[in-house]
C-alpha cells in the first residue's frame, strides 16, 4: 500500500517536471562577445605536449610546467619555481 502511494507520488512529480519545463533560452552575442569568449577559451585551452595512454586507457596529456592552468591565478602570474630550494629542505 505504502509502496504503490510512493511510485504514484514519484510519477506525478515526473510528469509535473516535464510539463513545467520551458526549453533552455540564451541570448544571442554580439560579434565582440564572441571573440572575446573565443579569445578566454584559447587561454583556458592549452595543448598538451605529449599525451600518455596508460594500459587501462587513461589518457594523460602532459603541458609545460610554466603554461599549466594553476599558473594563470593572478597571485601566481610571476611566479617562479626554484627546484634547489625544495631540495635543499627535503620537500620534494
Amino acid at each position: 500500500m505504502i509502496m504503490n502511494r510512493r511510485i504514484r507520488e514519484h510519477f506525478l512529480l515526473i510528469v509535473f517536471v516535464c510539463l513545467s519545463y520551458d526549453g533552455v533560452r540564451g541570448t544571442k552575442l554580439s560579434k565582440q562577445e564572441d571573440l572575446e569568449l573565443e579569445k578566454q577559451l584559447k587561454l583556458l585551452n592549452k595543448p598538451g605536449i605529449k599525451t600518455i595512454k596508460t594500459k587501462y586507457g587513461d589518457i594523460y596529456d602532459c603541458v609545460d610546467f610554466y603554461k599549466q592552468r594553476a599558473f594563470d591565478h593572478p597571485l601566481l602570474k610571476n611566479h617562479n619555481y626554484h627546484p634547489q630550494v625544495c631540495l635543499q629542505y627535503n620537500i620534494i
